[in-house]
C-alpha cells in the first residue's frame, strides 16, 4: 500500500532546521542572515541548490539538539512524499456508504461537509464518486488526489495541499479561502470562474493550468515553476509574484489592480507582476 501522508512544508522544516543551526553554530547562521538561511536551506530541500540533502542531514547529525530527531523524521518523510508526486493515485472509488452533514454554500449551493477525518478515509479506502464536487472543506489538508478531481461548485476554507499531485482537476465555480498549496504538482487544472482570496502557492509546479476569467485577491505564488498557464480575463487583485521561473503565461485582457491602492501603487504593482511572470506587457 502507497503510504501518502501529510506532512510539513518545505518552508517550515527549514525555519526550524535554521533554529537547530543557529543554535549549534552562531558564526555560521546569525539572526541578520536568517531570512538567508532559511531560503538556501528550503532550496535544498526543494532540489533547486547544488547542494544535496544528504550533505545537509549530515551536519544536521553534528548539531546535537534535542529538536533534532523529531526534524530528522518529518524532513525523510517530506522527500518520501515528494517522490510520491510521480506515482499515481490509484484506488477504486469505495463501495462503502459515506454519510455527510449538509449546509448551504456562499450561492446557496447545497454542500456536503468533508472534515480532515472524512477525507483520511476517503484516501485510505478509495474516494466515492462525487466525493470531492459540492462540497465543504474545512481545514482539511489534501495530500493526495485521484486523477480528475472535481471541486466543481465546492468550497475549500482553511485548507492545505501538502506535496500533493493535483493533476487534471477541476476547480470550476469553487471558492477557495485561506488555503496553502506547498510543494504540490498543479498539471492541467482548470480554474475557471473560481474565486480564490488569501490563498498562497509556495514550491510549487504549475503547468497547463487554465485560470481564465476568475477571481485571485490578496494572493502570493512564491518560488514556483509555471509554465502554459493561462490568465486571460482574470482579476488579479492585491497578488503577488516572486522567484518564479517562467515559461508561457498568457495575461491577456487580465484585470491587475490593488483594492484600496492608489493608481500609482496599482501601476507599480501591475509592473511588478508582468516582470515577475516574465510576460512583455503590451503598450497603452
Amino acid at each position: 500500500m502507497i503510504n501518502y501522508k501529510a506532512v510539513p512544508s518545505g518552508l517550515e522544516l527549514s525555519r526550524r532546521i535554521a533554529d537547530c543551526l543557529e543554535a549549534s553554530a552562531p558564526r555560521g547562521y546569525t539572526p541578520d542572515d536568517r531570512s538567508r538561511a532559511i531560503r538556501g536551506l528550503n532550496d535544498i530541500l526543494q532540489g533547486r541548490s547544488t547542494r544535496p540533502v544528504d550533505e545537509l542531514l549530515a551536519e544536521l547529525d553534528t548539531c546535537g539538539d534535542t529538536r533534532l530527531p523529531a526534524i530528522l523524521e518529518d524532513v525523510r518523510a517530506f522527500l518520501r512524499q515528494k517522490e510520491l508526486l510521480t506515482v499515481p493515485y490509484d484506488k477504486r472509488p469505495s463501495r462503502k456508504r459515506f454519510t455527510f452533514e449538509w449546509m448551504n454554500g456562499v450561492d446557496e449551493r447545497r454542500l456536503k461537509i468533508i472534515n480532515q477525518k472524512l477525507y483520511d478515509r476517503a484516501a485510505r479506502e478509495g474516494f466515492p464518486t462525487d466525493f470531492f464536487r459540492e462540497s465543504y472543506f474545512d481545514h482539511v489538508t489534501f495530500y493526495c488526489l485521484l486523477k480528475f478531481a472535481d471541486f466543481l461548485g465546492s468550497e475549500l476554507h482553511n485548507c492545505k495541499f501538502a506535496v500533493c499531485s493535483v493533476r487534471s482537476a477541476s476547480f470550476i465555480l469553487s471558492h477557495v479561502y485561506d488555503t496553502e498549496f506547498y510543494s504540490s504538482i498543479l498539471n492541467y487544472v482548470d480554474l475557471c470562474g473560481a474565486v480564490l482570496a488569501n490563498t498562497h502557492f509556495q514550491d510549487c509546479e504549475l503547468s497547463n493550468v487554465l485560470a481564465q476569467k476568475f477571481l485571485m485577491k490578496r494572493c502570493n505564488t512564491i518560488d514556483c515553476t509555471m509554465d502554459g498557464v493561462d490568465y486571460a480575463g482574470t482579476i488579479l487583485d492585491g497578488c503577488t509574484f516572486g522567484r518564479i521561473t517562467a515559461g508561457t503565461i498568457r495575461l491577456d485582457w487580465a484585470t491587475i489592480t490593488q483594492t484600496g491602492a492608489t493608481a500609482e501603487e496599482c501601476y507599480q504593482n501591475r509592473k511588478a507582476v508582468y516582470r515577475a511572470l516574465g510576460v512583455k506587457e503590451a503598450a497603452a
